[in-house]
């Protein structure tokens, strides 16, 4: 009997120490299986905050397409075509700095085009220069090609005809570039520098102008802290997109005001009638009828017809026939 205790007693503890064991393997899986939910839902929830918006319009812009791979850039405009389709912009994101163009083609898709990429760590200065001096030679331009012009017409007399030529080619080569716009945008690196052209052909004016202008103080403050700052540029964006407002409909004469309505009196209406017209009597009527004599009216003037005068007096009478025997009338 003992030995049988004896060898009972291991089995028993056996199964004490399994069973104490089990619950804390089932914590253990729970606070797991926790864990692990925790871990899955964070990242969607941090990713839908930090999703960049794939939303775009006209004017094109690179932000919108770059969104489209999952980056998150700041975006300074510098330029945009007149039509909307086209536009060079200034991107940052976390290591990179690039100078991309964008546009819109014919077969409805958005490309990208990176004229500069450098890495945001290595940038050590900027500098920028407006390329004017074709416009500030632009009578010189007009002269040549007047000159050429002149020496052109005047092909028979000494004056070679290959020189007017020149003069007119080198006015319009000059005037071509005046209206190019230049601007040369450089930055400067561990490599050396790195020049960029930006021409203002075609492109909006207002928006260049700007661009130029800011871009200097927003990469001022890109080299002390690595940041670029884009809300003056985006303020002048959003100026561009606001519709032009309607001048207002011209001003009306204002109507005189009427006059003062006067306080007369009212006419005083007849208390009696009037009497119909009395018609003329004709002359071979008789007298007319009496009619009866209105109240307050005088009665009008009877007309005496001509057939109740009395006759005129008959002419005295004449001498017997024969006369008198002594007339002398009868010697």
């Amino acid at each position: 009997m003992d030995e049988d205790i004896a060898t009972d007693w291991p089995d028993q503890e056996d199964d004490e120490v399994d069973t104490s064991s089990e619950p804390s393997t089932a914590a253990e899986e729970q606070t797991d299986d926790h864990d692990s939910v925790e871990d899955t839902t964070s990242p969607s929830a941090s990713e839908d905050e930090v999703k960049p918006s794939t939303d775009w319009s006209f004017p094109i812009r690179a932000a919108p397409i770059l969104a489209l791979q999952g980056e998150t850039v700041t975006e300074f405009p510098l330029s945009q075509h007149v039509s909307g389709r086209q536009s060079t912009s200034l991107i940052v994101d976390e290591k990179l700095m690039r100078i991309v163009e964008s546009r819109y083609d014919e077969d409805g898709i958005r490309r990208l085009n990176v004229r500069m990429a450098l890495v945001k760590e290595h940038i050590s200065g900027y500098s920028h220069t407006h390329l004017d001096l074709f416009q500030r030679l632009m009578p010189i331009w007009t002269l040549s090609i007047a000159f050429g012009t002149i020496a052109w017409v005047l092909m028979f007399t000494k004056i070679p005809v290959i020189g007017g030529g020149i003069f007119i080619l080198a006015g319009f080569a000059g005037m071509l570039l005046a209206k190019l716009d230049l601007h040369r945008i450089s930055f400067s690196d561990h490599g050396g520098r790195h020049d960029f052209y930006l021409s203002g052909w075609r492109q909006n004016p207002f928006l260049i102008y700007n661009s130029t202008a800011l871009l200097g103080p927003a990469l001022v403050g890109f080299l002390q802290n690595r940041e670029l700052e884009t809300k003056h540029i985006d303020a002048i964006v959003t100026s561009m997109a606001q519709p032009i407002q309607a001048p207002p409909p011209p001003s009306t004469p204002k109507a005189l005001p009427a006059p003062p309505k006067m306080n007369t009196p009212p006419m005083p209406l007849p208390t009696q009638p009037l009497p119909p017209p009395t018609p003329l009597p004709s002359v071979a009527s008789g007298p007319p009828a009496s009619t009866p004599k209105p109240e307050g009216i005088p009665a009008p003037p009877q007309v005496i017809p001509i057939n109740s005068l009395p006759p005129p007096p008959l002419p005295p009478p004449l001498s017997p026939a024969g006369g008198p025997e002594n007339d002398p009338l009868w010697d």
